[in-house]
């Protein structure tokens, strides 16, 4: 009997020993051992969880009024994407066709005062409107944009596609949009550089005379050389 004592363990003198079988409750003190943990789990899980979320980079501040349709009236830009001016709107609004077109060149038109229907797309300063199909109309010819050179720059950030970035999606940047911003510049959206000054502060360049071998380098770091130019207050960069 000792012999079979002492291969089977024995408990504390003025102590029972508690085992978990299945088919039995639990034993009261395995059981509070058992609850401290799981809360202790619990509660590590929360803060975790709340220091991610605190930890996450806040969405911009944007919107695609989706089936809002409002009328605009302003003066066409046309230099080097279409957009709209808009008196007392900040830059030039612009344009794009409906899903993942733009609207091609619409240099002849360039200062002509127009109307037309669309959706609002915002994003801070930036803004854009989706063309209803149909409702360009030219009610007056005007003076062509004045363009103004800024001179031979550098510039380094992220190519966008301006549609997705300016409110159409959210954020609308990095890897995760790479293949839907590649498909809509290919479709004609304006593509811009991503640049960020030295506060920190993030602002879009229009980039013109695009080349499609740059579908390569879109959601990543990219350093560009060329001409910047300035119309109606917008950016403007022709890369060499």
């Amino acid at each position: 009997m000792d012999n079979q004592s002492e291969l089977l363990g024995s408990a504390p003198r003025g102590a029972s020993a508690e085992f978990y079988v299945g088919y039995l409750p639990v034993p009261a003190r395995l059981r509070r051992v058992v609850r401290a943990i799981v809360a202790l789990l619990l509660f590590l899980g929360a803060g975790i969880g709340v220091v991610l979320v605190a930890g996450q980079q806040r969405f911009a501040a944007s919107s695609f009024e989706f089936g809002e349709y409002r009328s605009f009236e302003g003066r066409l830009v046309a230099e080097s994407y279409p957009a709209l001016l808009i008196p007392g709107q900040g830059l030039p609004w612009l344009l794009v066709g409906q899903g993942k077109h733009g609207l091609g060149s619409l240099r002849q038109f360039d200062g002509m005062h127009v109307k037309l229907t669309g959706e609002r797309i915002l994003r801070g300063e930036d803004h854009m409107i989706e063309l209803r199909p149909g409702t360009l109309q030219f009610t007056g010819v005007g003076s062509p944009t004045a363009t103004v050179e800024l001179g031979d720059v550098q510039l380094t950030g992220e190519i966008v596609d301006t549609k997705c970035f300016f409110g159409v999606m959210n954020p609308g940047i990095g890897k995760v949009h790479r293949d839907c911003a590649a498909r809509c510049i290919s479709g004609g959206i304006p593509p811009a550089l991503l640049v960020r000054d030295a506060s920190g502060a993030a602002r879009t360049v229009l980039l013109a005379n695009w080349k499609r071998d740059l579908l390569d380098h879109v959601a990543e770091p990219v350093t560009l050389r060329g001409r910047l130019l300035e119309s109606a207050g917008r950016l403007t960069l022709y890369p060499e």
